[in-house]
């Protein structure tokens, strides 16, 4: 009998003299007073339990063991095979082919901590790479027997051709229908060309959601996401988010900086007044200095650990104030790089293995024209989260974000470890999931929840522009 691996305790709490166990596998919770704790640790220690000692812990054991419980196991060994193993099927899942497209790399923003200033070249996919593109997707699901195609369309910004866009899904639709294979997609965009119009014409092609960012309200959202032609853009994709989030499902991003991270909570309110629908996944964290980004542009280095994460807490749990859903914060993994049959392609039609390493032909795997390359078995073989030891945070985690760390030290080893944001962090993002699972409302969890960390920041008297540089590539 042992204490898994990948718990975490927090003393006493929720009552003193007990210690709240959360097992980041399962996903389960247990409560454990002072002297059933006391004798579960002498076990895992190997110490020998008298008859006593086991009638006292008996009553307990069933449920601790339990695997959607987790909090106790057979073996750390067996418990590592089944982590092992459930980390495989998540890598070789065949159910779905994945991939986020790039439409193009020219923008009609100017965002100052853009993770893509380095690659936006103008460069759009012509009708020939589009249909190849769609080609090589649908070939690729039918070869592995898919189910589904998940499109993710980014740019730059890719409503600035949307005629590719359709020209995608019809063509993918053609080649799979026999097949019964479904079609869906995604957008991730700045927001401003979102039109009802443009959702009501996408719906019945497969269109099911959008990613949009909104850096705070109007005082702030000007300062980062800069228009080249100089415009207030905020009232136009503001209006567009809400009149979206009735007819497809919206992803709220927003990404603070120290200069702008006061209006975001006032964005909350007007958002909420606005009628945008309740539950919507709301997101904000800060501008990372990650990928293309220039280093002097995010709010901190290229993962939440070395950045300004304590804010995400705070910021969250005024989401769920408004109505919205800010999501498990804690969660920074699996990402798509962990999946075999997920991909990324760029407007020429190379092919990556994640979104994070689009443009970067060092790091291409292959062309829709051609097929993969023995690079992309390479690429699919690695798991870099065994390099995470026994790290309890794994399932949450798996290593990070390696695509910023591998093409900033130009080869493919090594984590970006999160572990200082979840040594700082832990306890509160844990108080925070045990209050949600308690709960019968997310009203009635927010009552539960401890202080956050910091305070939001107050708008100043006078907020100021960026000092961000802005790299724009040759």
């Amino acid at each position: 009998m042992r204490l898994s691996a990948f718990n975490q305790y927090v003393v006493d709490y929720p009552e003193p003299g007990q210690t709240l166990v959360y097992n980041t596998f399962s996903g389960g919770f247990a409560s454990l007073d002072a002297s059933t704790f006391a004798l579960l640790k002498k076990a895992d220690a190997g110490g020998m339990l008298d008859d006593s000692e086991r009638q006292f812990i008996e009553p307990e054991l069933s449920d601790l063991f339990d695997d959607s419980v987790g909090i106790l196991v057979e073996s750390r060994a067996a418990e590592e095979r089944a982590f092992r193993a459930w980390m495989e099927r998540t890598r070789s899942d065949t159910t779905k082919v994945t991939a986020t497209v790039s439409i193009t790399f020219a923008c009609n923003f100017d965002c100052t901590y853009c993770c893509q200033a380095d690659v936006l070249n103008g460069r759009m996919m012509n009708a020939a790479t589009g249909a190849a593109t769609a080609s090589w997707l649908a070939d690729r699901a039918l070869a592995i027997g898919a189910r589904e195609i998940r499109l993710n369309f980014v740019g730059g910004e890719p409503l600035l051709h949307p005629d590719r866009i359709e020209q995608i899904i019809a063509d993918i639709r053609t080649r799979t229908e026999h097949a019964g294979i479904t079609v869906r997609f995604h957008l991730i965009t700045n927001g401003y060309f979102l039109s009802s119009e443009l959702v009501e014409r996408w719906v019945p092609l497969g269109l099911i959601g959008a990613q949009v960012t909104l850096d705070g309200d109007e005082t702030t959202h000007s300062i980062t996401r800069v228009s080249k032609k100089g415009e207030d853009t905020f009232a136009r994709i503001f209006a567009n988010v809400v009149s979206a989030s009735r007819r497809v499902r919206i992803n709220l991003n927003g990404n603070y900086q120290e200069n702008t991270v006061h209006g975001f909570a006032p964005l909350l309110t007007k958002l909420r007044e606005a009628g945008m629908r309740q539950g919507s996944k709301i997101f904000f964290s800060p501008a990372l200095a990650a990928l293309g980004a220039h280093t002097e542009a995010g709010y901190g280095a290229c993962h939440w650990s070395g950045s300004h994460p304590d804010l995400i807490i705070a910021l969250g749990d005024e989401i769920r104030r408004n109505g919205f859903n800010p999501g498990d914060i804690g969660a920074i993994g699996p990402c798509s790089f962990h999946s075999r049959h997920d991909y990324a392609i760029d407007p020429e039609g190379h092919l990556y293995k994640c979104p994070g390493f689009l443009g970067k032909m060092d790091w291409a795997i292959g062309h829709v024209s051609t097929g993969l390359t023995s690079r992309y078995d390479g690429l699919a073989a690695i798991n870099p989260q065994r390099l995470c030891g026994s790290c309890s945070h794994r399932p949450e985690c798996a290593g990070g974000c390696v695509a910023a760390l591998w093409i900033a030290q130009g080869r493919t080893e090594g984590v970006n470890c999160e572990i200082d944001f979840y040594d700082r962090h832990s306890d509160s993002l844990i108080k925070r999931r045990y209050a949600l699972a308690v709960s019968d409302t997310p009203e009635a969890a927010l009552a539960l929840f401890p202080p956050s960390p910091v305070s939001i920041p107050e708008r100043p008297a006078t907020p100021g522009r960026s000092k961000a540089l802005r790299v724009i590539a040759a």
